[in-house]
């Protein structure tokens, strides 16, 4: 009877000591996966754009639908007459990434800080922002939208934002295309809680005066003409899906080989 008990005993420690095993295995995965995710996505970016990215982390929990990077800054490519371009101190989206693999954004919250945005023309008339825009989406043509059903619900065919909360401190507008230079600053503090954001008005719709010219101008050059709107940001979305998958994909991969390689290591 004892003997019983105590080979019930061991057997019931070894099972709590590979349990235990198993807890430090994933979150030795986890930590992992965090430090590598970040430069994985900075390196696509930079190799897919030639413009230079760095983020200090990144979260993605595709289980809680939940993504969150701090620390986002976008230089232009050398050559171009402003290095600045985008500053972000945080993003965060309590989103389904379902729907944002197939194009479409559904949130439920979406948290944007921005630090600045520095939009840039070069001397060849070139925005930019519409340059990044182009080759992350690889030079591809927006598909055709399919037209909306009567009494669809907002955003079902784009994106819809139930709480968007925007910190918008300042945007930068310089002009390099005429003969001499002209760079001009907003300080514009904004601080605003958006609900229902189903269209481009709506997230234009904070900025006033000619701050208000200069977005719209930048996003009218991103996604020409009401269709094309739509269109280039559900492109964009995909692209942006297909990042995030490849990304995955490679911090996944290299897990794998440093698992391999302690598991070579192991007496």
């Amino acid at each position: 009877m004892k003997a019983t008990h105590s080979s019930c005993a061991r057997r019931g420690f070894s099972a709590f000591k590979l349990l235990l095993g198993l807890a430090a295995c994933c979150l030795g995965l986890a930590a992992v996966w965090i430090l590598v995710l970040p430069s994985v996505v900075v390196s696509a970016i930079h190799a897919k754009t030639g413009f230079a990215v760095k983020l200090d982390s990144l979260a993605v929990n595709p289980f809680a639908a939940k993504v969150r990077l701090r620390g986002l800054v976008l230089q232009n490519p050398a050559g171009w007459p402003e290095g600045a371009f985008v500053d972000l101190r945080e993003f965060r989206a309590d989103a389904d990434l379902f729907p944002l693999l197939g194009g479409k954004l559904m949130a439920d919250e979406v948290v944007v800080d921005i630090a600045q945005v520095t939009l840039v023309r070069n001397k060849q008339g070139e925005l930019n922002a519409v340059v990044f825009k182009d080759a992350l989406a690889g030079g591809k043509k927006p598909e055709t939208a399919p037209a909306a059903k009567p009494g669809a619900p907002a955003g079902q065919d784009g994106f819809l934002i139930r709480r968007l909360n925007l910190r918008f401190d300042r945007l930068v507008h310089a002009d390099h295309s005429g003969r001499s230079p002209s760079v001009k600053v907003y300080d514009l503090h904004l601080e605003r809680e958006l609900r229902d954001v189903d269209s481009f008005a709506d997230l234009v719709s904070p900025f006033k005066g000619a701050a208000l010219g200069v977005v719209s101008d930048a996003l009218g050059g991103m996604f020409s003409g009401a269709s094309g709107l739509l269109q280039n940001a559900r492109g964009l979305l995909r692209e942006g899906g297909d990042l995030l998958k490849d990304a995955g994909k490679r911090a996944g991969d290299t897990v794998k080989d440093l698992m391999q390689q302690l598991e070579k290591k192991k007496p």
